[in-house]
């Protein structure tokens, strides 16, 4: 079972989801080591994500 979703969505409406062309995706993250990971690497997305992180449990 997921412990969070993470929500990404492009501040400039490019795609963030590359199968659906969508500006927001959102993933279910199962540990904090990967949670960790995806925040570092939203930090220097060239597309200008807002993040938002919900817990899932």
């Amino acid at each position: 079972m997921p412990k969070w979703e993470l929500t990404a969505t492009s501040r400039s409406g490019q795609p963030v989801n590359l199968i659906t062309g969508a500006s927001s995706d959102t993933v279910a993250v199962y540990d904090r080591a990967d949670l960790d990971r995806r925040l570092e690497a939203a930090k220097n997305d060239p597309r200008d994500l807002d993040v938002t992180v919900r817990d899932a449990r």
